[in-house]
């Protein structure tokens, strides 16, 4: 199993614990059956007669010590394990490329945590379905001691009834797994719901398709999936109960009449079958658990082979040497790039791209939908890498291992930016309180924009256009000279958007910022500097202004291409 590959990986005593815990439970287990039939028979010990009370005490306080010894340890080694593989999750998708996670997606990240809580049921399950298995063997055996037939008989219809066992549990784990996949599934449904609630009241017909045809068929599917599930290991508990029972009739009938057996061995046979039969039930029982454990080891397994970022963990943020301390220039040199819709089968191609963006550039992008501009976008903040070709950073070719450093360069507000509530960047609002006071008012956020100063928080709690106005305040606290804006006056009120375009675009020029914005406001192109327009993969106009600031605004001369 490779749970126990994993939990030997993490502690290289645990085979020598479980052996030293099997050797207790055997002796236990072994000692008990032996007080018991010689109770029934009225025997006394074969060793210490008259201290036997003494023996079986001190097996109880042995046994319970290192039951209680063993579990502790598989608990901490156990759930030290399970924070380990929740941590690795986050530790390889933070090293992963941003194309592996959009090719895993969100949902399959929660599935991974959810497989990892599961592993962590592991310890209650092993130690009584071990403990329990241990005593089967003893009491197994022991049957063999009494009457070497009657025991082969018995554990003959313990192979058969494990064989059944296995096989219908390998059918209940495909049951599982396909319950598991319809639930990623249900997952990208309720986000729909939730996420597009109003485009959906906007539809009856829609609004019952993603009910009737998604919601309530998948719940229906893992519905049935998870009944037949359920019923296939209460059949398999039953056929334990009543398989047992059949046991007892074959000691009660069949093996007086088949062979000689003395009432005395007849008697122990009974005992140690009903003594037996808790311990076999445990095992039954923790199958299903053993099930879904299983099921959840190999869809971690199948995540790490999509989040394969072993390489880049180990590299950690790569090379990060400082090319120059002040940006001078980015320059892209035959870079392409391509991807695959899967859904409409059809495949995007970004032509080879050569350009420069220099220092202090005002540059907006602009070109219908699937013309290549988010594509630029990506590769320009190095979340893609490109097919063919290279991007140069001062001068500097930008390779897999400075790829951290080039991204750390560049502030960018993507179109479906998020906002975050905690202060991850570290800033220290107390030393920059005047600045944050004065980018406030220029966002005019003065009595929207709060922030607790104790803890570091920020409301989020606030209209599109808002939220991009306070991560454009984020992004000025982190003093970059490379501020990305993809789409990001959309959302903004026509009052803000003209003040941004001509009053906060001429200022960050004077900041020093180079800025590139994807827009397709073109009664503001003339605050640019430079249009870059794309079509079909490609830049088919680069247009250049001579512009003078007057008064904080962009006059615009003859444009020349």
């Amino acid at each position: 199993m490779e749970l126990f590959k994993l939990l030997q990986k993490k502690s290289k005593f645990f085979y020598l614990y479980l052996a030293l815990l099997g050797l207790i439970n055997g002796v236990w287990a072994s000692a008990l059956l032996l007080f018991i039939n010689n109770k029934i028979a009225g025997e006394p010990l074969p060793f210490i007669p008259e201290y036997d009370w003494m023996v079986y005490v001190g097996l109880i306080i042995v046994s319970f010590t290192v039951a209680r010894y063993f579990q502790a340890y598989m608990i901490r080694l156990t759930y030290g394990l399970g924070n380990e593989l929740n941590l690795a999750i986050f530790n390889k998708l933070r090293f992963s490329t941003y194309q592996e996670f959009e090719k895993l997606g969100e949902d399959k990240v929660r599935t991974a945590m959810t497989d990892v809580s599961t592993l962590q049921k592991f310890p209650q399950s092993f130690i009584e379905s071990f403990n329990a298995a241990i005593m089967v063997v003893i009491g197994v055996a022991y049957l063999f001691i009494i009457n070497t037939i009657g025991a082969s008989l018995i554990l003959f219809a313990l192979i058969i009834l494990a064989s059944v066992y296995y096989f219908r549990s390998m059918s209940i784990e495909k049951d599982l797994d396909k319950a598991r996949d319809l639930a990623n599934v249900y997952q990208d449904n309720v986000n729909d719901f939730l996420r597009g609630y109003k485009e959906m009241k906007m539809s009856t017909k829609r609004s019952d398709i993603i009910f009737n045809n998604y919601l309530k068929e998948n719940r229906g599917k893992v519905k049935d999936l998870t009944i037949l599930a359920l019923t296939k290991h209460l059949v398999n508990e039953l056929m334990a109960n009543y398989a047992w029972y059949l046991g007892i009739g074959m000691i009660l009938f069949v093996l007086p009449a088949a062979i000689v057996i003395s009432k005395d061995a007849n008697v122990t046979f009974m005992v140690t079958l009903l003594y037996l039969l808790g311990p076999v039930n445990v095992v039954v029982g923790s199958i299903h658990d053993f099930t879904a454990m299983k099921v959840a080891v190999n869809r971690l397994k199948r995540f790490n082979k999509v989040i394969n970022a072993s390489e880049n963990i180990n590299l950690g943020h790569g090379d990060m040497t400082d090319f120059n301390t002040e940006f001078e220039s980015i320059r892209f040199e035959n870079v392409t790039f391509e991807y695959r819709n899967e859904e409409k089968g059809e495949v995007f191609k970004l032509k080879p791209l050569n350009l420069t963006i220099e220092k202090g550039e005002s540059i907006f992008i602009t070109g219908g939908n699937g013309s290549g501009k988010s594509t630029f976008i990506q590769l320009l903040t190095g979340l893609y890498l490109p097919i063919s070709g290279n991007i140069y950073l001062n001068g500097h070719k930008i390779t897999k291992e400075n790829y951290p450093y080039y991204r750390d360069q560049i502030s960018a507000i993507f179109t479906d930016n998020y906002l975050f509530s905690e202060n991850y960047n570290d800033f220290d609002y107390a030393k920059l309180s005047d600045k944050l006071e004065t980018l406030v008012a220029k966002m005019r956020l003065q009595d929207i924009f709060k922030y607790d100063k104790e803890n570091g928080k920020v409301k989020t709690k606030l209209s599109k256009g808002q939220q991009k106005r306070v991560a454009l305040i984020y992004s000025l606290l982190e003093q970059k000279d490379v501020l990305i804006l993809d789409e990001w006056a959309a959302e903004q009120d026509p009052v803000f958007r003209e003040y941004f375009y001509r009053t906060l675009v001429p200022e960050l020029k004077e900041m020093g910022k180079t800025l590139v914005a994807v827009t397709h406001d073109d009664v503001y192109f003339d605050c640019a500097e430079r249009i870059l327009k794309f079509n079909f993969g490609s830049i088919i106009e680069d247009t250049k202004y001579k512009a003078k600031q007057t008064d904080s605004l962009l006059e615009t001369e003859v444009p020349s291409v």
